[in-house]
């Protein structure tokens, strides 16, 4: 850090630069440390087929059980549609998703956590577990753009069957969201599935948050569907 020269009268005029300039290097350690424990959130659910949950209603299946780009979908439905990259990071995947991913063993992965955003308001929290190897070639340009449209833009890639879950938590509750949702539902829902290219394969989970249109059974009137959890 380079600090200006500055010349000061007294000794006290010193000692009180000094400890300014503590102060900042603190507020910026501090800082530093609150990104970093910030990501990973992590999604911390039990997955299951989509047979084994009571889905309260056919339109909130029809966002669970979609096959096309939720991307795409989310983007046809807002005026300003945003991606926020909580990070990326050649990092452990849990548990479940080693248990998921076939050649977990045989590769490096990273983690890679975003919220998608329709007209300011978090929609979408999805996580991702992805070869380190495509990160740093195919998706090496990635940065703040959806991987979902890099994905539906490659009609190479297979995507299995969904699994889902429902949280009695929202996996982005600690962080500084601005503006707070308003949205009270009894569950959040989410999803997960893997895609194959080639040889290479990648985890792909998104939670559905409060404000998502996922939950809105009537548009016209903004009525939020009664989730309940079993």
């Amino acid at each position: 850090m380079l600090v200006p020269l500055v010349k000061y009268n007294t000794d006290a005029d010193i000692i009180f630069a000094v400890l300014d300039l503590l102060y900042r290097i603190k507020l910026s350690f501090l800082n530093h440390l609150l990104q970093i424990n910030q990501f990973p959130l992590g999604i911390h659910a039990a997955w299951k087929s989509a047979s084994q949950y009571n889905i309260p209603n056919q339109h909130l299946a029809d966002w669970l059980l979609h096959t096309g780009s939720l991307t795409e979908r989310l983007q046809a439905l807002t005026n300003k549609f945003e991606v926020k990259v909580l990070g990326q990071a050649t990092i452990d995947a849990d548990q479940s998703e080693q248990a998921a991913l076939v050649d977990y063993h045989k590769h490096r992965w990273q983690i890679r956590e975003v919220i998608l955003y329709g007209d300011g308001k978090p929609w979408v929290f999805a996580r991702s577990v992805l070869p380190e190897h495509l990160c740093k070639t195919t998706w090496a340009t990635l940065g703040n753009q959806p991987l979902g449209q890099r994905i539906f833009n490659d009609n190479k890639f297979v995507r299995s069957e969904f699994v889902i879950t429902q949280l009695d938590n929202n996996p982005i509750a600690g962080l500084a969201i601005d503006p707070p949702s308003p949205a009270a539902i009894n569950a959040l829902w989410g999803r997960r599935s893997a895609f194959k290219i080639e040889d290479w394969h990648l985890l792909v989970a998104e939670v559905f948050l409060p404000d998502c249109p996922s939950y809105i059974s009537d548009p016209a009137f903004g009525k939020i569907s009664n989730v309940i959890v079993k």
